[in-house]
């Protein structure tokens, strides 16, 4: 059999085997391929606890409860804290006209540095704006709670799947170059540059949004922004945005500061998003 045949044989059985995995995975995809962004990540922590082990399946294990305390445990108090803010805030823009009051005030200010945008901007549209915005995030979250049994299972999986990749990632790799028809140079170039896609978007961008999030949910708690851990995670997924980042979220709570008549506040505020944000 000619080495050309050879790889298409193995193409074809490799298609058709990543088919049928992805059918029978497709409900659980997402969980097993967060474990192996996880299994990137954290292969440095792995190796580095290997050298104070003597087993993989030990090393392996003891980096997955790391994983657990450092990811896992703080997601699920921040989320549970989120959901609880975001039910306040919405019950508190819902009622008594106050969502409406604080965009007329906000308007009001804008238009001392921007004249004619009163004309442009009503407050019943931004009213209605901010109950939609406020609602979605309530219906969306709730649902996290009340489907505990699926969360955990995806967890599960997730752990699962980098549990095995930390323990046996070596083998598989070694296993997908045993049978890959490229040249084994080209197979590590690939690894190579899928490993450092994955860590330059995780640790160049996930990782900094999460810390300005944080920073931008410190700053609102110690200026008497209400709601810092739901203001925080809004900021996290600002921050990817770009030419946008935090401002999106920073340049709101100035605004309600000043409107509030906390003025040094939103001024210090302002300095801290310009700074340590």
């Amino acid at each position: 059999m000619s080495k050309s045949t050879h790889a298409n044989i193995f193409l074809l059985l490799l298609g058709l085997t990543l088919f049928v995995g992805y059918v029978f995975l497709r409900p659980y995809l997402a969980s097993v391929l967060l474990g192996g962004v996880f299994a990137v990540v954290f292969y440095p922590l792995y190796g580095l606890l290997l050298r104070f082990v003597r087993f993989r399946a030990l090393g392996a294990a003891l980096t997955l409860l790391l994983v657990v305390c450092v990811v896992f445990v703080p997601l699920f108090l921040v989320t549970k804290k989120i959901a609880e803010e975001s039910a306040g805030v919405y019950s508190f823009m819902t009622t008594n006209g106050n969502a409406t009051r604080f965009a007329e005030e906000g308007i009001a200010l804008v238009s001392k540095y921007i004249p004619g945008i009163e004309s442009q901007v009503q407050a019943a549209q931004v009213h209605t704006y901010i109950k939609g915005i406020f609602l979605k995030v309530v219906e969306n979250i709730g649902p996290l709670f009340s489907k505990t049994a699926e969360i955990i299972l995806y967890v599960i999986l997730t752990l699962f799947t980098l549990y095995y990749l930390l323990k046996d990632g070596a083998k598989f790799r070694e296993k997908i170059m045993e049978f890959s028809p490229l040249k084994k140079s080209e197979d590590e170039k690939i690894f190579e540059k899928v490993k450092g896609t994955v860590t330059s978007i995780v640790r160049g961008s996930l990782v900094v949004g999460v810390i300005q999030g944080i920073m931008t949910g410190l700053g609102f708690l110690i200026f008497g922004v209400p709601n810092p851990a739901l203001w925080g995670s809004v900021a996290i997924f600002a921050a990817i945005i770009p030419g946008v980042g935090t401002a999106l979220v920073n340049i709101p709570a100035v605004l309600f500061l000043a409107i509030s008549g906390s003025g040094t506040n939103a001024f210090l505020l302002l300095l801290w998003s310009m700074s340590a944000v």
